[in-house]
Formats: C-alpha cells, sequence, structure tokens
C-alpha cells in the first residue's frame, strides 16, 4: 500500500500500542504468542559538508535523511580549485592541456563541468569524486551546474540543523541559472528550456526540506517540476534573485514559518547569461576547425576571434567583480573606466534583477515563463494542488524589469540556440546610447556589434552551414535568419534594419519570457490552496513603462505569448491566482507595494480563477506611477493603486472584511476594481465602503 510520510509516521507510533493487544488476543485464544517487534532503527543521517560541494552538484539519488554538518558556499570548479587541481597533478599535464587549463584558470573556463566530468553512459548511484570522475548526464548539465543539491530520490529528508546553503558570489556570476536546491535530476521537463536536457524527469516525492538558510542564488532557492508532497519548514531564504521556491505541478506542498528577502546587489543583466549560455557553440566551432567567419564593420572575424573577445569579455567582468571588488555602490560592479565595452553591454546599474521578480511561484507542469495561465485542463496541462502557506512572509523584494526588445524574425523573435534575444537595441546604462547598433533610427542603423552579439551571429551562420549536425549541441531553438546576418554583414542592400525590413517584439526579457513584472505570491495554475498568516511588506519595481518601437499595443498583444494586452514589465502584485480554483486565504496582508511607473495592486485574481475567498486580507500603502511623465499613447496603462482586482473571466469570488488604505496613484486609485461583476463584499472596513 502506497502510505505518504505523514501516514507512515502515525502507523509506526502505534505499533507497540498494537503488538500488545495482539499479544492480549493470543493469551485468550490460547495460540502461541508472535515475536515482539524489533525497534526501529534510526535512519542512517549523510552529512555534507563543504568538500562534498568542490567539483560539483550534490545528487541526492538514495532516500534517507541529510544534514549538513556546517555552512556551504557552493563554487565547485572555481579557478582557485582548478589551479590546485592542475598544480597538484590531481588533473595532469596532458588532461589539463587537451582542457585549455593553463595556472591561472581563468574565469571563462571556471565554474562549469569539466567534459572529463561527464558521464557518457549510466555511472550508477552518485558518489562524490574529483575533476576526473565522471559521474553528470551531459545533457542534464548541459547548461552547467544548475544546482547545489538535486534530489532524485524520494523520501528524503535535508536538515540543513540552523546552517546556511548558498551559491557563492563567484559561481553567482558564472552560473547565471541556478537553484539551491533543485527536486529533480533536470531544471525543465522534457521539450522545455535552454537546451536538450533530456527525454525523461525524474522528479522527486516525499521530501522535506527544513532549519535553515538557503541564501544566494541566481535564479531559485527551491526549485522543481511534477513533484509531489514537498515539506519546507523553518526556513529563511536570503538572496534568491527569481524566487525563494518556485514548483510547477507540484502535488502536495506544505510551507510553513519561512521568510524571504531577494538579492540586491546583482552586478549584470541578462546579457550576462546569453554570453555564458553560447560558449559551448563558440567552442565547438573553435575545436572543429570552422571555416566560417562572420564579416564586421568590414572585418572578417574567425571563430577564434569571436572567442576570444567573448572570453576576454567574461574575464574582465570576473575581474571587476569578483577579484578586485570594485564596489562605488556599496556592491561589486564592472568598471566603466578599466572596461568600458563590457560595462555598456552587461552593467547593472540598480543591482536588482532586471527580469521577472517573484518570492512564492506554484504554478501548472512546465516553465512559467509565459503569460498569465487559464485553469489548467488535467491533460494537456496538469495543475499544482493541495499548496498550504502557513506563517510565510515575504520582505522587502525589489526588481528592476527591464524591456528587452526583440527582432521579429518570421513570427517569433530572433533567439540564440538556447533562448537568448538577439538584441540589438540595447543602450549604454548611462548615456542611453546604443550599445550593438550605430542609431536607433532604423533607416540610420548598422550593425557595430559586440562580444555577445557577435558570438551569437557566428553560431546561427555556421549553424546554417550544417556545422553543428550530429554533435550533442541542440539548435532547434535558433532562430536568427538570414536576412538578419546579411544586415550584420552589411551585405549589399541589407546595410540598415529598414533595408531588411525590420520589426519587433516588446514586452518580453533578455530570454523573451513575458514580462509579468514583480509578484509576492504567485499563486497560479493550482488548486486546493489554502494560505494561512501570510503578508508581503515591501514590494518595489523600478522598471520603466513600456517602450513605443512596437507603437501602442495597449489594445493588442505585442509578445506572442502574452495574454494581457500591453506592456506588463513595470506591474507590482503582492498575490496573484490566475487559473486557479478553490483558493482560501486567512489573515493575509501586501503592505508597501510600490511601482515606479506601473500599476501596483495587493491582490489580484486573474484570468478565469473561480472560488477564490479572501478573509481578512489587509492592503496598505500603494504607491504608483511616480517615477516619471506617463505617455498616454504608449504601452503601458496609466498607473493605478489597487486594493483587490478580479478580471473579467474570474468567479465566485468573496472578500470578506477586506480592507484597503493607503492608496496613492498617478491615475486612479480603487479598493476594489472588478471587471467580472462576481465579486461578494461581506462586511468591508469603512474605508471601503
Amino acid at each position: 500500500m502506497h502510505m505518504d510520510g505523514r501516514t507512515w509516521e502515525v502507523r509506526r507510533s502505534g505499533s507497540a500500542r498494537q503488538y500488545w493487544i495482539l499479544v492480549l488476543a493470543c493469551v485468550i485464544a490460547g495460540m502461541m504468542l508472535p515475536p515482539a517487534p524489533a525497534h526501529a532503527a534510526k535512519p542512517e543521517v549523510t552529512v555534507l559538508t563543504q568538500q562534498d560541494f568542490t567539483y560539483g552538484t550534490y545528487i541526492i539519488d538514495q532516500p534517507g535523511v541529510y544534514r549538513l554538518g556546517e555552512d556551504i558556499s557552493f563554487n565547485p570548479n572555481s579557478p582557485a580549485t582548478l589551479d590546485v587541481a592542475v598544480t597538484s597533478g590531481l588533473i595532469p599535464p596532458v588532461v589539463a592541456s587537451a582542457l585549455d587549463l593553463t595556472v591561472p584558470v581563468d574565469a571563462y573556463r571556471a565554474g562549469m563541468p569539466l567534459p572529463t566530468q561527464f558521464a557518457h553512459t549510466d555511472p550508477g548511484a552518485f558518489a562524490p569524486g574529483g575533476p576526473l570522475d565522471a559521474r553528470y548526464d551531459p545533457a542534464g548539465f548541459g547548461v552547467g551546474f544548475f544546482a547545489a543539491i538535486a534530489i532524485t530520490a524520494d523520501d528524503v529528508v535535508l536538515d540543513l540543523a540552523g546552517h546556511t546553503i548558498e551559491q557563492s558570489a563567484e559561481h553567482a556570476l558564472l552560473q547565471r541559472f541556478f537553484a539551491v536546491i533543485e527536486l529533480a535530476d533536470q531544471p525543465f521537463i522534457p521539450g522545455q528550456g535552454p537546451a536538450s536536457f533530456g527525454t525523461e524527469l525524474d522528479a522527486a516525492h516525499r521530501v522535506v526540506i527544513k532549519n535553515g538558510v538557503i541564501g544566494r542564488s541566481s535564479h531559485h532557492g527551491i526549485h522543481g517540476n511534477a513533484n509531489a508532497d514537498v515539506t519546507v519548514s523553518g526556513i529563511r531564504f536570503d538572496g534568491y534573485e527569481v524566487a525563494a521556491v518556485a514548483l510547477n505541478g507540484v502535488d502536495g506542498l506544505t510551507v510553513r514559518n519561512v521568510s524571504a528577502v531577494n538579492r540586491k546587489d546583482v552586478p549584470v543583466l541578462g546579457t550576462f547569461s546569453s554570453a555564458q549560455f553560447i560558449k559551448p557553440y563558440v567552442e565547438h566551432l573553435v575545436a572543429s576547425g570552422s571555416p566560417t567567419t562572420l564579416t564586421v564593420d568590414g572585418s572578417a572575424l574567425t571563430a577564434i576571434d569571436i572567442r576570444d573577445r567573448l572570453r576576454t569579455a567574461i574575464d574582465a567582468v570576473h575581474e571587476d567583480v569578483v577579484e578586485d571588488a570594485f564596489s562605488p555602490g556599496g556592491f561589486a560592479q564592472i568598471d566603466p573606466s578599466e572596461h568600458p565595452d563590457e560595462y555598456a553591454v552587461f552593467a547593472n546599474k540598480y543591482g536588482l534583477l532586471d527580469g521577472n521578480s517573484y518570492s512564492f511561484l506554484v504554478n501548472n507542469i512546465g516553465v512559467a515563463v509565459n503569460g498569465f495561465p487559464t485553469i489548467p485542463d488535467g491533460v494537456t496541462k496538469i495543475a499544482s494542488q493541495d499548496v498550504s502557506f502557513t506563517n510565510v512572509h515575504v520582505k522587502d523584494q525589489r526588481a528592476a524589469i527591464n524591456e528587452v526588445i526583440a527582432l521579429n524574425a518570421g513570427g517569433t523573435a530572433a533567439i540564440d540556440p538556447v533562448g537568448a534575444v538577439f538584441q540589438i537595441r540595447n543602450a549604454h546604462p548611462d548615456t542611453g546610447q546604443p550599445v550593438t547598433v550605430s542609431s536607433f533610427d532604423d533607416h540610420a542603423a548598422r550593425y557595430t556589434g559586440n562580444a555577445v552579439a557577435n558570438a551569437q551571429a557566428l553560431v546561427a551562420k555556421a549553424a546554417a552551414s550544417g556545422e553543428f549536425s550530429g554533435t550533442h549541441l541542440d539548435i532547434t531553438r535558433l532562430n536568427i535568419s538570414a536576412s538578419v546576418l546579411d544586415w550584420v554583414e552589411a551585405s549589399p542592400g541589407s546595410e540598415t534594419l529598414a533595408d531588411i525590413g525590420a520589426a519587433y517584439y516588446c514586452n518580453g526579457d533578455s530570454m523573451f519570457h513575458v514580462n509579468k513584472g514583480v509578484i509576492g505570491f504567485k499563486m497560479d495554475a493550482a488548486k486546493n490552496v489554502r494560505m494561512v498568516n501570510t503578508s508581503v511588506d515591501g514590494l518595489v519595481n523600478l522598471g520603466r513603462q513600456g517602450d513605443m518601437t512596437c507603437g501602442d499595443y495597449m489594445h493588442d498583444f505585442s509578445h506572442p505569448l502574452a495574454n494581457i494586452y500591453g506592456y506588463g514589465g513595470s506591474v507590482v502584485r503582492g498575490y496573484t491566482f490566475a487559473g486557479s480554483e478553490n483558493v482560501i486565504v486567512t489573515r493575509a496582508s501586501a503592505r508597501n507595494l510600490e511601482a515606479m511607473e506601473g500599476s501596483a495592486m495587493g491582490f489580484d485574481v486573474m484570468t478565469d480563477s473561480k472560488n477564490v475567498r479572501l478573509t481578512h486580507a489587509l492592503v496598505r500603502n500603494v504607491r504608483s506611477g511616480w517615477g516619471a511623465t506617463m505617455d498616454p499613447n504608449g504601452p503601458t496603462e496609466m498607473p493605478m493603486s489597487i486594493g483587490y482586482r478580479v478580471s473579467e473571466g474570474a468567479s465566485e469570488v468573496t472578500i470578506v472584511r477586506g480592507c484597503a488604505v493607503g492608496l496613492d496613484a498617478a491615475s486612479d486609485e480603487y479598493a476594489v476594481y472588478d471587471d467580472s461583476d462576481a465579486v461578494t463584499m461581506v462586511a468591508p472596513c469603512r474605508a471601503n465602503r
């Protein structure tokens, strides 16, 4: 019989009493006594220490209890670690030469799995090892060490024992896609994500993560797909960029006694992720002796030229952010005087996440990067269900959502093989001048290039010649058209963007995800949600209003995967319930919400959500549109401050003893903004009557 962990504990605790009842029955019946039950042995505990993470992700592929024995700072294959491995002979000279590892090892070669660590046959049970131990699946780890701990087994207890586990600042720079704890053998379901991770997902069930701090992460604290019976208890999340917990299609989630604060010293924009992700493709071209060249400003650049420029750029950022810790604004940044080109392309002036920001997210199985979902049909989309949050609090969550404008290349965005946008309208962080083109006027816009865009264009040109056929490198996502490449190389008649009839998509980020802004609790595509004593205190979005490059799409979609009109990246929402049903929220609050150039609201019941009940849900101090003069003809709605907003398709929404006060907007303030005509207000506070 299948039993979850809670049921098993109850039945085991009653075994002694059951035994003596059985004894008494046997005595009365004159039967032979059964043997006394053996005392259940205490489960063995595996203690994890820093050395378990020196060369990569720790994979928990066996059930049991795992406990941190000390604080963990995850920094696998760092330059310092590889220096020691090479100089000590742990990596023999002939192998080091083949891997292009020379002391001192530079940032370009560090932080990723070494080719010697990829298992090309089933390695069996995971056993931590050194830089020559082939134990990582090349598909699952194709974009790097995506987690400090990957749990693939069922029935696992991970006890942080009061310690902190986090991604080091160095690795958070070099590995821009990451979860401190991943609840599967790969971070995406098959067919999704920035690479081909494999054909099967091995997701963990019956997992408890408790008692400690989950710190810095370039993406998530805890992430997973298709998990079941997950408990997160007594955890303080401190320093995630995208979300503290993000679980897609989870069946049974309990989060209790948890707090969350996001990171505010992010040194780079999403373009640096693009630089890291494109490296394996460029390296393949170098290793294979590719004959393909890319002509930029009249110069024919080889794969080696483009690789060397990319390597110089990555090493320069590492030098400023990690080695020198150049910190004029209180956090490590790129030095504009020492490395002006890298500053122009990668610098993050605010130190805040430039993409969608959540603290707690549930969603249907699969990525949550498109528009807000509708109720899953149970066939093509599988909902999360039986979700419980108790005593969970979000504090001081800040982001500066950046709109990345993408070329429309044949009905979808111009993207590289990992899905990163081929950015041509990025601007200098100080001057606002174009970085990749000569002008923002399409009639004068010639390609001038940069280290990342050149690499993306070269890979696209080489792919068109079949140079990735038969390799493990996936190019199915690649969409940089021949006409765009003609413009890059200034072919006759294609010198400017106007010459190739350039068109654009807006409302996306650097990976062409739909911009949705800053959200504290994103409880979407879920059923049977219970939230008790939860709060959001301090949500701030410094994102600007939408760009007019795509015209006024306030009454249309610019991004093909959006399902809400207009620009969404400048919005703040305390709680969202999109495509969710049977939701009960009790004693919740959303306070001190600020959207610089967009709307802000406490609770947003969206799309076709139904049977949502908010009881004692307080909204206080909501400020919107304070940062600039809004363009009334632009794609961003005039900023509103709203207590409770309910979409047209939502139904059976009840607000009991609701109170929204302290609303301040550049446009309008509404305690309740009801497009559904389906809201029942019960005993609202005097301010809302």
